[in-house]
């Protein structure tokens, strides 16, 4: 089942540490692992950049984008700005509005995951099982894990996309 995980550490070292570990098993019976970013929250909380990649999806292994790519281009965009989606970080609203904000799309959740100054661990994958990805990340690295359905994530770029013509 394709799915997209956005996954959130204690520390960043330990991002990088599991982007690592994703390159040694990026294929198993379980998990496929398709295209993978650490994304940083600059520390103001106005943009995201990628700090390093892969992409198995295209024959270099360079990463040429692809879904990880639109979704960090929507949320570090002026269209996630428009939208609100990081606007109560920019707008300094109250911390209870933002605890209270109805979260909708994989852009809000991922801009309200992530911490400001924070590196965190976007993938595109194809799991038939969350054991391995869980123990991997969660149980050895102690992180985070939230994981989206690609038809949804689909729907919120095709959404997003209509805006920006």
């Amino acid at each position: 089942m394709k799915k997209v995980g956005i996954v959130t550490f204690k520390e960043n070292a330990q991002a990088y540490e599991a982007l690592s570990q994703l390159k040694q098993i990026s294929k198993s019976n379980t998990l496929a692992i398709k295209q993978a970013a650490l994304i940083k929250k600059s520390f103001d909380g106005t943009k995201f950049v990628v700090k390093d990649q892969l992409d198995y999806q295209s024959e270099e292994r360079v990463f040429t984008g692809g879904l990880i790519g639109i979704i960090v281009g929507i949320l570090g965009g002026p269209l996630g700005i428009l939208c609100g989606w990081i606007v109560g970080d920019l707008a300094g609203v109250s911390t209870n509005y933002i605890q209270n904000k109805k979260l909708n799309t994989i852009f809000d959740r991922i801009a309200a995951t992530i911490k400001n100054d924070e590196i965190s661990l976007l993938i595109y994958m194809e799991e038939e099982d969350v054991e391995l990805l869980n123990t991997m990340v969660v149980d050895k690295l102690h992180g985070h894990i939230e994981r989206f359905d690609y038809a949804k994530v689909k729907e919120d770029i095709d959404e997003a996309k209509k805006h920006l013509h």
